[in-house]
């Protein structure tokens, strides 16, 4: 009797071990270009898998990025990510969904590394910087906001107010590369005229591309030199 008694406890046991380490899986919410949702499978504590579920990332940066995200996540079981050149907002957004999802599940997202990166949206005379002037070429950086490339370089030549040199880093290179090739030579008015206004679908909010950057950012370093950029800016969240 007592052998039945102890081999029924034993499968008891066995049963409420099978339980613990059942895969459960949770949804989590974060905010790339738009807002996204992963569902990311649990079991005893450990990260098993994580699949996309809505989101609206652009397949060949946002999607390559989170594949490589996913992969870094479950190997380290840490959210203490490297952000992926060219995917800022998808990096945040992914991660930031991720956590989310394992504090449902009672895990501890910020002991296994994880940072609220937030994205700070800064006014447009904090993201115009004048880097250099040499030879009457005036040389700008200009972060950008809502679109696949992270920041544009370009040379705005004072006798004529023509632009030159414009470099265009971790968007669409083919397509950067046209845009800069056509406004070559053109006045800081007639590259504005063409490229003010362009929408990209894939864009985080529908209607910026890096065209329009573009002309935002030629429209600061004008009022930069100028000496008409906006004083008082603040921060948005």
């Amino acid at each position: 009797m007592s052998k039945k008694i102890v081999s029924i406890c034993l499968a008891l046991v066995l049963m409420l071990c099978a339980v613990a380490a059942m895969a459960e899986t949770f949804e989590g919410v974060g905010e790339g270009f738009k807002p996204l949702t992963v569902n990311v499978t649990v079991t005893d504590g450990k990260i098993e898998a994580i699949a996309m579920g809505t989101n609206d990332e652009t397949p060949s940066i946002g999607g390559v990025a989170i594949e490589t995200l996913t992969k870094q996540i479950i190997d380290t079981q840490s959210l203490a990510v490297d952000n992926i050149a060219g995917a800022t907002y998808t990096t945040v957004g992914f991660t930031a969904a991720v956590a989310d999802a394992v504090t449902k599940a009672g895990l501890d997202a910020a002991g296994m590394g994880y940072e609220d990166k937030s994205v700070v949206v800064l006014p447009v005379c904090m993201r115009i910087t004048e880097k250099l002037i040499k030879n009457k070429f005036h040389y700008f950086n200009y972060v950008n906001i809502n679109v696949c490339s992270e920041y544009i370089c370009f040379a705005i030549y004072e006798p004529d107010m023509t632009v030159w040199d414009v470099r265009v880093y971790g968007g669409c290179h083919g397509t950067s590369d046209a845009f800069g090739a056509l406004c070559k030579g053109l006045t800081v008015d007639e590259c504005i005229a063409r490229l003010d206004g362009i929408q990209c679908s894939g864009s985080a909010t529908g209607v910026d591309s890096c065209p329009d950057q573009l002309a935002e950012a030629l429209k600061a370093a004008k009022a930069l030199m100028n000496g008409t950029l906006c004083d008082g800016c603040t921060v948005q969240h």
